[in-house]
């Protein structure tokens, strides 16, 4: 038999039946020559054709399952994204913004700042049987936000003499949809062991907010909020277990807001870990937390070679327990809080959110009447939808976005990429409103743009939000690069238009014609780097209701006394008044620089020229 070569190239139930039978015909005719139906060796034929025929399936299609552009089965997707190194989320919450409203007492004509409440994290808003909760602590003490957008607004309240009895002040912030829970897990010897997963209880876990290990506390408790923030005890998420550093806030360093100079911005750098787990998400939903394989308590990478030294015995052992890729578990009780919730159901329609869930507010004010009444005012509501919760990525959203993660890196290469990497750093270390990115005299530039709390762009940012921004890019720049961060420039404009219109209202044209060039010129819809097209404005302008033709249109760039102090690089058609000399229709910018009307009240002038206005 060691001469007889079989085929394994067929696959089919009657392919391999044929190969079979010529098998037995060559080799074995004195054996075996009846290859009719009611013959049992023709039985056993077709049972080994059809063995055969489904082992070939089988590995068919586990072949099939391994290949990207193949897979059907949300398990093999899942795993080959694991490979890849891209870790597919699961559910996503839907997101809108809350006003929160207090009424605080007032003081002379203003409010009394001693009644400002402050409204801490995972505080809850209900409506239309959803939970939402917000992030960060509100201070209705601060004009901005977190990231330092202002957010805060206030109404006197009058009594019938027309005299202010109190001020209702109203805070607008982000709110996601989910609730905060706490999963309790004793850790035994049984846990002890290297690359310990932890299976979460729901199937709809949208983040992990901390993790933190315990040695005796009280099994029937929970720990204090404080203590989900402790260093010594917490274990950071990370995106893979080989990653060595995070970026943590700098409790050694002040908190200054990135562009009005009042409490907000926390200071950040690159920490070293060793307490650390990544979150993945089974094919059913499952969250699974998997912690590390190293022992803290002797690391051969950190005690050194020459002093453990190579003859111990124990050696490859200790070796291999550094904590490179996180520590094990220890013996305590462990503590993970996380948020679920999320789908597509919780997208909900406005003014929906107007209840408070459970919450915590602290007022400090002088008279505990008056910090009781403040709390009890709180109203909430929602002014616009939430939206963009889902069900998670389809297969094929999956397949699509593992071809895309596969070709991206942890590293900036590109100008682009410093610009995207500007963008991914937290909010609580500040955000700039406007930045970008380009290359001067061989190094990479980044600038900024803050706002005020007017609404209006500002150039001075302070050094923490600029360090924030150069200790994180450290972590992803190019060896070769450097790396300068600076303000960029504000070219404020003003516009005079003379425009000939129809007899009618010149108020209501007026009017309409200004807050056309104010839309046109917000800065919430523009960028850095931006030049001015000027006929799309013109066109928009001439659709007015009663314009009949643009006569003229003359753009001035404005400096100093209460504007900006950078003039335009742009040739100027009068350096006596600023009158910009346009160029094909358009006001061109530069890498660091972005135009704004500070004042479109008295920035933007309109003359109108009627038929009846002409002397002929």
């Amino acid at each position: 038999m060691a001469n007889k070569t079989i085929p394994y190239n067929k696959k089919t139930f009657t392919e391999i039946k044929d190969e079979l039978i010529s098998l037995i015909r060559e080799y074995y005719p004195e054996v075996f020559s009846d290859f009719t139906d009611s013959n049992i060796g023709s039985m056993l034929i077709d049972l080994n054709a059809g063995v055969a025929n489904n082992l070939s399936v089988n590995t068919d299609r586990a072949f099939q399952e391994t290949q990207l552009q193949y897979a059907q089965q949300r398990a093999s997707i899942l795993n080959i994204a694991k490979n890849l190194g891209f870790n597919i989320p699961n559910k996503r919450p839907s997101v809108t913004v809350v006003d929160f409203t207090v009424q605080i007492p007032v003081k002379g004509d203003k409010p009394d700042a001693s009644y400002y409440p402050v409204l801490f994290p995972q505080s809850q808003v209900v409506g239309g049987g959803k939970v939402f909760e917000t992030e960060d602590v509100i201070d209705f003490a601060s004009p901005v936000s977190n990231l330092g957008y202002p957010n805060r607004s206030q109404i006197p309240v009058l009594d019938s003499n027309g005299i202010i009895t109190s001020y209702l002040i109203t805070k607008r912030e982000i709110v996601i949809n989910g609730s905060t829970k706490i999963y309790r897990k004793v850790i035994t010897d049984q846990e002890i062991v290297p690359f310990y997963e932890l299976t979460l209880p729901d199937n709809n876990v949208i983040s992990i907010d901390s993790v933190i290990l315990v040695q005796n506390q009280n099994a029937g408790s929970n720990p204090p909020d404080e203590l989900f923030y402790n260093r010594d005890i917490r274990y950071y998420e990370v995106d893979y277990l080989a990653q060595q550093r995070i970026f943590l806030e700098d409790v050694d360093a002040g908190n200054t807001n990135a562009t009005t100079g009042s409490t907000g911005i926390k200071a950040g750098k690159w920490v070293d870990v060793t307490r650390k787990f990544i979150k993945e998400y089974t094919a059913n939903g499952l969250c699974v937390l998997t912690f590390g394989s190293g022992n803290s308590d002797f690391d051969l990478l950190k005690e050194g070679f020459a002093k453990v030294g190579i003859s111990n015995d124990i050696f490859l052992q200790n070796f291999l327990e550094n904590t490179s890729l996180g520590e094990k578990l220890k013996r305590g009780t462990l503590y993970v809080r996380y948020r679920v919730g999320g789908g597509s159901d919780s997208n909900l329609g406005s003014n929906v959110l107007t209840q408070m869930g459970q919450f915590r507010m602290s007022v400090n004010g002088a008279r505990q009447d008056l910090n009781n009444s403040v709390q009890r005012s709180l109203r909430v509501t929602n002014p616009i939808p939430a939206i963009g919760g889902n069900d998670g990525l389809s297969i094929e959203e999956i397949r699509n976005l593992i071809s895309y993660n596969y070709s991206s890196q942890y590293r900036a290469v590109t100008i682009n990429d410093y610009l995207t990497m500007v963008n991914r750093m937290p909010g609580r270390y500040g955000s700039p409103f406007r930045s970008n990115a380009f290359k001067e005299n061989n190094k990479v530039v980044i600038v900024i743009l803050g706002i005020d709390s007017n609404g209006k762009l500002t150039n001075t940012s302070n050094t923490l939000l600029k360090n924030n921004i150069t200790e994180w890019l450290s972590e992803y720049r190019m060896v070769n690069d450097y790396i300068e961060v600076r303000d960029g420039r504000i070219f404020n404009i003003a516009i005079d238009i003379d425009v000939y219109v129809e007899e009618r209202n010149d108020s209501q044209i007026a009017n309409n014609i200004i807050s056309t060039i104010t839309n046109y010129f917000n800065i919430k819809n523009k960028k850095m780097n931006e030049d001015i097209f000027l006929a799309p404005l013109q066109n928009s302008i001439n659709d007015i209701d009663g314009v009949i033709n643009i006569i003229s249109m003359k753009i001035y760039n404005k400096v100093g006394n209460g504007y900006s102090l950078n003039p335009i690089e742009q040739e100027f058609a009068n350096e006596t008044t600023g009158e910009i000399k346009l160029i094909n229709n358009t006001i061109y910018s530069t890498p660091d620089s972005m135009f704004e009307i500070k004042y479109p009240e008295r920035d933007i002038k309109v003359y109108l020229r009627k038929r009846t206005d002409l002397r002929v």
